[in-house]
């Protein structure tokens, strides 16, 4: 790493690269700059292991308390501060470089604990509210304010995404689930207390 940085955010990137994002520097202060870890190609064969390179990236409009929130979708990053009141995101055109945009994407501010992709959809844990929110994102970048959806479901626990390789059912309450894609959304680590998903 080119910055020694702490509570930073690292987003997986398609074709081995890492986009590491703001945090705390060594002097205890929120950093602005981001880096990309890339792979190199293993031109020569001869084996000895994968080599990685670090290179600088654009920095952010904003430090966002150096708590990033970040997902990767369709070849952009959305990145918001985890606990800010905000109703804004920061996106950023990975592979086309350039600088950080600013989108609004709540009205009015909401507090953002966590937050994960599934597909085309963004999902939101915010404080002080029931459920879930999620909005289908789409090529314009600019999802309606008034198609959030609202899941009636209880966490504390952070959001994650987990993929599989292939689609796995399981049967509740006499109903029978399909997990979306091979995908499911998790909170509470191993304890699965919400799931996107869908009846089949």
């Amino acid at each position: 790493m080119i910055e020694n940085r702490s509570r930073c955010a690292a987003v997986n990137i398609p074709d081995s690269c890492i986009l590491f994002i703001s945090g705390i520097g060594r002097n205890g202060l929120p950093l602005l700059s981001t880096e990309l870890l890339t792979r190199l190609p293993n031109e020569g064969g001869g084996g000895g292991g994968e080599k990685w390179q670090w290179r600088h990236f654009p920095p952010m409009n904003y430090d966002h308390c150096g708590s990033p929130l970040s997902v990767y979708f369709q070849g952009r990053v959305y990145v918001v501060g985890c606990g800010e009141k905000v109703k804004e995101m920061e996106t950023l055109d990975v592979a086309g470089g350039g600088q950080w945009t600013t989108l609004t994407f709540f009205h009015p501010r909401l507090i953002i604990q966590s937050m994960a992709t599934v597909d085309k959809e963004l999902f939101l844990l915010v404080s002080g509210r029931s459920g879930f929110y999620s909005v289908e994102l789409d090529g314009d970048l600019k999802p309606p304010l008034d198609e959030w959806r609202i899941w009636k479901l209880q966490s504390l626990a952070k959001l994650m995404t987990v993929h599989f390789k292939r689609s796995i059912q399981r049967k509740e309450n006499n109903h029978h689930f399909s997990m979306h894609n091979g995908h499911f959304l998790s909170a509470d680590f191993l304890v699965i207390s919400f799931m996107y998903m869908k009846y089949s």
